[in-house]
């Protein structure tokens, strides 16, 4: 039996509010006890962990690691007239996959996962599309690059879901493209390398690329796998729209209902061009959709119908997905902020019908219990019995000057923190209820940052 941990911050997040006098105790990688610090016994051995807020760790639902090269790489317009959008930046995406070598391609993947660890993320879902050599040939090993970005997670020590991605074609009567290749399975190989996967790993779940990249049959064969854990990109282009009207005559999220693939398990990732059909469909199955709001304004998406979407009673989660930013509290600001740009209005994500929590608790909620339900994972609260994914942020930190306890206190602190804050404010990480970050440090960095500097400078 391991000896118990008692942790004790300023303040701790319970249930959406900022308490202080909480002691969080630790046994085992999970949380056992939450109780008042004023009843510890005078001899217990406590972590103080004073100017500090603990807070439920954050959890990454969304997450293409190999992309985090590409940062800085894209924001240039591909054309003198200037006209980049998705599908350029896609281009350029396409050739950073095909480039990179398994040893790269883990390198890569440590240096994402402990820049997330050290932003307070302390579980990703890895939407895992990178299968086989450049030319689409599988490695001798098929599992080679899963295995990559399970030991890079396991290196950074992040809690990984690795989605399994099928992919099959360029689009509707479509073959896949040369720079595709890399990503394809059939159905039968696809299934086979689920069920090798479940050997390494008891955190595995199906992913369809998209209904662009999958056809009918493709997608029922995934209906019959029945794995109860279903992530999907979902209506991130237009175009995407207009190619499965053209070759369903429904849009995605209608096709996706009739195959039987929507449940509270379903994650549909970006749900940026939604009808109100679709909305309700979502709504109606209590599926859960993944907003990556940094990504989605670096590519230039549009803005999804959050309020509509909660309101018809879908949950929300968040990823960081391309990588353009690592910052959880960067997408919760976001995900508030644009639905003040698309609505004209102030505060619409408010918790609950009561309102008094303001918009930090759905913010809060989204960035860690929608993403522990998207990878059905026991976590994403300060609670007895989950796991011990825990983050500390300073309280002293300039962006929070002023915001004090008293009228409005814990309120208005958590919205500030879910508004204001950054990964800079992070201090201390424990994933399972081992310290990964302590003072802002992770005995990893150096290193990691040393593998992923000589992959840029490979890549040229």
């Amino acid at each position: 039996m391991t000896t118990p941990t008692v942790l004790h911050a300023d303040y701790a997040l319970i249930d959406g509010v900022l308490r202080p006098d909480v002691a969080v105790h630790v046994q085992g990688g999970r949380i056992v006890a939450v109780g008042p610090a004023s009843e510890l016994d005078p001899g217990s051995a406590v972590t103080r962990l004073p100017g500090k807020a603990l807070l439920p760790g954050f959890i990454n639902a969304h997450s293409h690691a190999f992309q985090r090269v590409l940062r800085g790489r894209t924001e240039f317009a591909p054309t003198d007239a200037g006209d980049d959008d998705f599908w350029s930046w896609r281009a350029a995406m396409y050739a950073a996959a095909t480039s990179l070598s398994p040893e790269q391609i883990q390198a890569v993947s440590r240096f994402a996962y402990l820049e997330m660890l050290r932003a307070g993320f302390t579980h990703v879902a890895e939407f895992h599309y990178l299968h086989h050599q450049p030319d689409g040939t599988p490695y001798a090993d098929p599992l080679e690059l899963s295995r990559r970005v399970l030991s890079a997670a396991n290196d950074a020590g992040l809690g990984i879901t690795l989605l399994r991605v099928a992919y099959q074609r360029g689009g509707p009567a479509t073959p896949a493209s040369p720079e595709q290749r890399r990503f394809i399975d059939t159905p039968d190989a696809y299934a086979r390398a689920l069920l090798d996967t479940r050997a390494i790993t008891d955190r595995v779940g199906i992913a369809a690329h998209s209904v662009r990249a999958l056809d009918r049959p493709y997608l029922e064969s995934l209906a019959a796998l029945d794995d109860g854990l279903l992530h999907a990109h979902v209506s991130e282009q237009p175009a995407e729209v207009a190619q499965c009207l053209a070759e369903h005559g429904m849009r995605p999220v209608q096709l996706l209902a009739e195959l039987g693939l929507l449940s509270p398990h379903f994650v549909g990732v970006h749900a940026t061009h939604l009808d109100e059909s679709e909305i309700g469909l979502l709504g109606a199955a209590r599926s859960i959709a993944c907003i990556c709001p940094t990504t989605e304004r670096n590519l230039g998406d549009g803005l999804p119908p959050l309020r509509e979407l909660r309101d018809a009673g879908a949950r929300l989660c968040l990823g960081s997905d391309s990588h353009a930013v690592i910052d959880p509290f960067a997408e919760m600001a976001a995900l508030e902020n644009g639905e003040r740009l698309r609505t004209g209005r102030r505060n619409v994500l408010v918790h609950g019908e009561g309102r008094d929590q303001g918009v930090a608790r759905t913010l809060f909620d989204a960035a860690t219990l929608g993403g522990a339900a998207a990878c059905r994972l026991d976590a994403g609260a300060i609670a007895a019995g989950l796991r011990a994914d825990l983050v500390t942020v300073d309280l002293h930190a300039p962006q929070l000057a002023g915001v004090s306890p008293g009228e409005h206190g814990s309120s208005a602190l958590l919205g500030a923190l879910a508004l204001a804050g950054g990964a800079h404010l992070v201090r201390d990480v424990w994933v399972g209820g081992e310290r990964r970050v302590a003072d802002g440090r992770h005995p990893g960095w150096d290193e990691a940052l040393r593998g992923y500097e000589a992959v840029v400078a490979q890549l040229g």
